[in-house]
């Protein structure tokens, strides 16, 4: 249920809310950007790791608005800002207040939610007054679209270009940002080359809705991802031969993945998914000295295996191991387990948000 926790107001202040979600993502299809599928891959968007914020409407500068966040979350959202105030000359609302945000750097697509959240909160200030009509639990996909986003009908194809700018994000992979969008399951067909082939019908993202299949999470919040000069040298360093794996890959997910997902069929999802993680992982295997980026991510995924889930792998650049079981009773058995044997580690069980992230206006 959506619960934006906020501060307490003036009771004449309007006030608006956005909540976004958690991302896996299950690895890039290709990192050389002279190959096709570049920066493509596979991600889930869960109901976990959320972003919600919130802001009292009315103009101010960007110097004026007040921005309410941790040390770590206030630049970021200062870019956006900056970037919002810088193409329209103002801000559509008077203060920017964090109520929750996700942990950084755990794989789980935190900078860029903060960042889409920010960017839609903004949109949406500024074009929530054009209206008397109450608003409440508006999609991303009623929201960046053209003369008339409240009431216009699905997604259209410019929308997440709109996004990117606002939020700059998606300089290589889309998953996060469609993944915002519209909710689901996504696969990015990542970006085309002059005579390298191109997605269906021109689009770079596929969305489907995920089955009711439990999600584990496994964290070890004492460690972090990477991110930032580390993360960009290590692509540099591997981009520089193609992946071997891809176009396997890409039949993988488009032969047996998304016709497992539609089928419901768990088992054989689980399996491709364990293959998928495993070349995915070996692309950048001469920087982590093995398939996974680090022996304890590899140790919490074998585990998971022993215990039958095969399809469990690291998101990203971790630490965060995800493990896809097959329903609820299956889920709680293998949390207990791994809990037992992970004493240290954060084990949650969450589901597929097969919803875009949401937007209220009170």
């Amino acid at each position: 249920m959506f619960d934006p926790n906020p501060l307490p107001v003036s009771p004449n202040s309007e006030q608006l809310f956005v909540r976004s979600q958690g991302r896996i993502h299950f690895g890039l299809l290709e990192i050389s950007e002279r190959q096709p599928n570049c920066y493509g891959g596979i991600g889930l968007m869960i109901e976990h790791s959320f972003a919600k914020i919130q802001a009292t409407l009315g103009r101010s500068s960007f110097g004026q608005c007040g921005i309410h966040a941790t040390d770590h979350w206030r630049p970021r959202i200062e870019a956006v800002a900056n970037q919002w105030s810088k193409a329209n000359s103002h801000l559509p609302v008077q203060s920017i207040i964090v109520t929750e945000s996700p942990l950084p750097h755990q794989g789980l697509g935190s900078g860029t939610q903060m960042a889409c959240t920010v960017a839609a909160l903004l949109t949406a200030a500024d074009r929530f007054h054009l209206t008397d009509v109450p608003i409440s639990d508006v999609p991303m996909s009623k929201l960046f679209t053209s003369d008339d986003p409240i009431f216009s009908g699905t997604c259209q194809p410019n929308s997440l270009e709109v996004l990117a700018s606002l939020s700059q994000r998606g300089k290589r992979s889309n998953i996060g940002l469609c993944g915002f969008m519209e909710g689901g399951f996504i696969f990015d067909h990542g970006k085309s080359i002059p005579n390298g082939g191109s997605a269906p019908s021109g689009t770079r993202t596929e969305r489907v809705t995920f089955p009711e299949w439990p999600v584990l999470i496994i964290q070890d919040i004492k460690s972090l991802g990477d991110s930032g000069t580390d993360e960009a040298a290590m692509f540099e360093r591997c981009s520089r031969c193609p992946n071997p794996n891809r176009v396997a890959m890409l039949q993988l997910v488009q032969q047996e993945m998304l016709p497992a997902i539609a089928a419901r069929d768990w088992k054989q999802f689980d399996i491709e998914l364990g293959q998928y993680g495993r070349w995915a992982g070996q692309v950048f295997q001469s920087v982590q000295g093995g398939i996974y980026r680090t022996p304890q991510i590899a140790a919490t995924i074998d585990i998971a295996k022993q215990l039958g889930i095969a399809g469990a792998t690291q998101s990203s650049w971790g630490p965060t191991v995800c493990a896809i079981a097959q329903d609820d009773a299956h889920a709680s058995w293998c949390r207990d387990r791994i809990q037992r044997l992970l004493p240290d580690a954060i084990v949650v069980s969450t589901k597929a948000a097969n919803v875009s992230a949401q937007v209220r206006w009170t």
